[in-house]
């Protein structure tokens, strides 16, 4: 039932590891595991040795069957499966695990809290715990990282995809923290990540055998004693025909008003404020999560003008200022709201034809010039772009590490280029360089792209991301490939094709609705992970 104490870094593409548990009626637990290694450069960078024959002799000697594990893209490694009998032996792991591939990838400061609720028809056991996935926090006998090295693994860390599977049997039920779904009480999956701190919540409801007994005798004597009640009272009344009817419906009166109070009860003991708790969390938090927005080649500071208009219509965001940045890099900052905690900052690139290189440095210059003039603190944020302006963000996201970046959304950004850029994109007409850095670098075998996607395989999977292709109008310059490029990547992710050309998409309404959902409405489906 509970999956956290295994929960071991990935680094990068080297390292698979599958966890599926089924909770049994008994409350036993049956964990398999299946750990995986392939060669990456990584693991030589952290000097992992892949000793299978003393992990397997370490598992079976703390009572796990194992057997050899390969599959078709490489990978190989070991299968564990064990019954545990109960949640408290269960909570031995964690020493269990010290020893073996997990012992070096397990946080020493790991957190596993179990709390029993014993309820009237279910008991209830909720596991907090955190798992800090940042590269210091993880020990690797004899390895010290530092320089290009570090700055590599630290990369590789943020790729850390780890995905957990629980399913339980009929009458079990589960759930992530925030409150029961009934479109998934049995069967539940987490994402992890790696480079960030995780804190994550487990609650299984495992229902109370002799409770339910006890009700079911209570049940049958009563409708027994019902049946017996009704028949002397037809006996005693001197229409039966008319006594029977009504008889009838206090009796079925009786079963559904007990029926239903067994069904309030057991729900209120499932069901608690936790969800709508969280709910409110999310959406009037007081932290200050500012959104920056990057226009495209040949882009305006009102490029998101109107996509700024609607959030601030619908109440979700506000106008919350301009960056500008001139072609010597010098940027400007204009604060329009001192007081919101959603802001929404256009960024203009004078130069719309610039390097991919120089539009990410640009945009990095433009977010601390904004966090200065603001006089606003933040760790958190959002980006979106459009066109190359989400290349741009993109390549930022790559190559930073200060900010956390919660959500990012693409609007038909050329993550693979376009081979209408080797033409010039036939920009001629529009009074385009043709020659500009910026359809250079646009070219499928441009050195800056290339550069760029040579990163991507780091990309941090904790990142939420929403990416539109258009697909309809006059203009449709990105083929689907290289505007949802991101799917290769990451699982943390939601594409849609949409009806509009490249130059319209990104205000249009129904795109602007959904932009606002994602980024600024709760949504526990997405992503069930709270991160911080």
């Amino acid at each position: 039932m509970l999956l956290f104490p295994f929960l071991f870094l990935l680094i990068g593409g080297c390292v698979r590891i599958n966890y599926d548990a089924t909770v049994h009626y008994d409350q036993s637990v049956t964990l398999e595991t299946t750990y995986a290694f392939r060669d990456h450069p990584v693991m030589k960078l952290l000097n992992l040795r892949l000793d299978w024959d003393t992990w397997k002799q370490q598992a079976e000697a703390n009572g796990y069957a194992t057997e050899d594990y390969a599959s078709n893209d490489d990978y190989e490694g070991m299968v564990l499966k064990k019954t545990f009998q109960n949640v408290e032996e269960l909570q031995n792991i964690k020493e269990e695990w010290k020893t073996g591939p997990a012992g070096i990838l397990v946080p020493p400061d790991l957190q596993f809290d179990i709390e029993k609720k014993d309820g009237i028809w279910f008991d209830s056991y909720e596991l907090q715990t955190n798992l800090d996935l940042r590269l210091e926090q993880i020990n690797v006998p004899g390895v010290k990282l530092s320089g290009n090295a570090k700055k590599l693994a630290e990369r590789y860390v943020r790729q850390a995809d780890i995905q957990f599977n629980l399913n339980v049997p009929t009458g079990v039920f589960v759930e992530d923290g925030t409150g029961l779904d009934v479109r998934s009480m049995q069967h539940v999956e987490w994402q992890v990540y790696g480079g960030r701190q995780n804190n994550l919540t487990l609650v299984a409801h495992v229902p109370n055998v002799k409770a339910w007994i006890i009700t079911g005798i209570i049940a049958v004597a009563a409708i027994v004693f019902a049946y017996f009640v009704w028949r002397r009272y037809r006996r005693n009344i001197g229409n039966p025909r008319i006594t029977s009817i009504r008889s009838r419906l206090l009796g079925l009166l009786i079963v559904t008003l007990s029926l239903s109070l067994i069904v309030v009860t057991a729900y209120k003991e499932l069901t608690t404020e936790r969800k709508m708790d969280a709910i409110r969390q999310a959406s009037q938090t007081d932290e200050f999560i500012p959104t920056f927005a990057v226009h495209g080649l040949l882009g305006t500071d009102r490029t998101f003008l109107r996509f700024t208009q609607v959030m601030e219509q619908n109440s979700l965001a506000t106008d919350g200022g301009l960056c500008t940045i001139t072609d010597k890099g010098k940027a400007d900052c204009e604060v329009h709201d001192f007081s919101s905690n959603r802001p929404i900052v256009r960024v203009e690139f004078e130069d719309a034809e610039a390097s991919l290189n120089n539009q990410t440095k640009w945009l990095n210059k433009a977010i601390e010039t904004y966090k200065k003039e603001r006089n606003k603190s933040f760790e958190r944020m959002y980006i979106l772009g459009h066109s190359m302006g989400g290349v741009a963000a993109a390549n930022y996201i790559l190559n930073q590490d200060q900010y956390l970046i919660d959500k990012f959304v693409s609007f038909d950004s050329p993550f693979a280029g376009t081979r209408l850029a080797n033409f010039g994109l036939s920009a001629s007409n529009f009074g385009i360089n043709t020659g500009s850095p910026a359809i250079r670098d646009l070219s499928p075998s441009s050195d800056g792209l290339k550069a760029f996607q040579a990163k991507l395989e780091t990309w941090p999977r904790s990142v939420q991301v929403l990416s539109f292709s258009g697909h309809g109008g006059e203009f449709n310059l990105i083929e689907p490939s290289s505007s949802l490029l991101l799917e290769e990547y990451t699982n943390n992710i939601l594409t849609e094709t949409v009806p509009y050309d490249h130059f319209s998409l990104h205000r249009k309404s129904n795109v602007l609705k959904e932009t606002g959902k994602f980024l600024y409405e709760y949504s526990n489906e997405f992503n069930p992970v709270e991160t911080q």
